[in-house]
């Protein structure tokens, strides 16, 4: 499917090294998709890694090469649209161990380690024996996979259009500019670009049916995407019960993600909403603290509410899952292998709906 370009926001214009948009996506007809659903998006790999790549590898740009599934196209074209380059799949250390009886890595483990962090010219500088391998190099190379993106719009609000908030992903590493392909691909669109999109069902990160159960959403950076359309939808449908919302970032002024429209709800009576900014003062501090220090979310987890939690699980989402038994231990009197079972059961009826990554 292709949507077109409706508008970009720049939500962070003053950090230039990893800002964050809201995209705005159009179709002609009315769109299927709920709140809580993602959206993926094809993305292109950057020319300067092209480029490089080209060169390490000694190919010119219109060679033809013949991929799977996409026939005969241009090595410039393979390594722009087809190929994965900015992530290093541990499938190509497999095959350079079976095939070319590399003997680097001698466990799966070991090869999930070591492409950790790293992308095509990492692998190509610490090995430049694979240079010499010129064209026949890219056929150990996987396929350039769309990017999961949570959707930031309800479909009551907006039938015809999907909105995506997203962080173009841009860091140093080893005198290198490393970029996130999708993101960075999506923050250089101009207006009425098409973009190669498919919506994916989210079944599991759902609102509730009913418009009297409370919700508590948990959130930080652009995990906060699905509980625009969660609260999109809350507000078109009446809800009768309370939304609260616990977000996090780095910093007020330069970071507070969709401020206008987050206080414009609380404004109107509509969300319930606290704050968290872990680098605006000497002790940093993060959605789960702020669990900890204001507890409102246990007065609706006691009223039937459903918690819902978006962001990285390893840091954000396990650490509120810490918290929330931490308060369920000191509340109910509990061993923590009782708020253990509590956190499995919860999960079991769709209480506690998670949506990380």
């Amino acid at each position: 499917m292709l949507l077109s370009v409706l508008d970009q926001i720049n939500l962070t214009p003053f950090d230039k090294d990893a800002p964050s948009f809201l995209l705005k996506l159009k179709a002609d007809q009315k769109l299927d998709y709920q709140a809580g659903d993602w959206l993926t998006v094809k993305g292109k790999n950057p020319s300067s890694l092209v480029t490089r790549l080209m060169g390490m590898l000694g190919l010119q740009p219109n060679h033809l090469v013949s991929l799977r599934r996409q026939g005969e196209v241009t090595v410039e074209q393979a390594l722009t649209d087809y190929l994965e380059l900015t992530l290093l799949d541990p499938a190509i250390l497999n095959k350079l161990v079976r095939q070319y009886n590399y003997q680097a890595w001698s466990s799966r483990a070991e090869m999930q380690a070591y492409a950790q962090n790293r992308d095509i010219v990492d692998l190509l500088i610490a090995f430049p024996d694979l240079c010499e391998l010129g064209v026949e190099f890219l056929a150990l190379l996987s396929p350039l996979a769309p990017r999961y993106y949570s959707i930031a719009s309800s479909p009551l609000a907006y039938p015809d259009e999907i909105h995506l908030l997203y962080k173009a992903i841009r860091f140093q590493r080893e005198d290198r500019q490393r970029v996130g392909v999708t993101s960075d691909f999506m923050s250089q669109v101009r207006l009425g670009d098409l973009l190669q999109v498919e919506i994916k069902p989210n079944p599991h990160f759902r609102v509730p049916e009913s418009l009297n159960t409370p919700i508590v959403m948990m959130a930080a950076g652009t995990g906060l995407a699905p509980f625009i359309g969660f609260m999109q939808q809350r507000i078109m449908e009446g809800a009768h019960s309370k939304n609260l919302l616990y977000f996090g970032e780095t910093h007020r002024a330069s970071r507070f993600l969709c401020q206008s429209m987050l206080e414009a709800w609380q404004q109107q009576g509509a969300l319930d909403l606290l704050t968290v900014f872990s680098r605006d003062q000497v002790h940093k501090s993060y959605v789960q603290d702020l669990l900890l220090q204001n507890q409102s979310w246990l007065e609706l987890w006691q009223a039937g509410a459903t918690l819902y939690v978006c962001g990285d699980k390893t840091g954000l989402a396990k650490g509120i899952e810490q918290a929330i038994k931490l308060v369920w231990c000191k509340q109910y009197n509990w061993e923590i292998e009782a708020a253990d079972q509590a956190w499995l059961e919860a999960k079991q009826l769709k209480r506690i709906q998670l949506d990380v990554y």
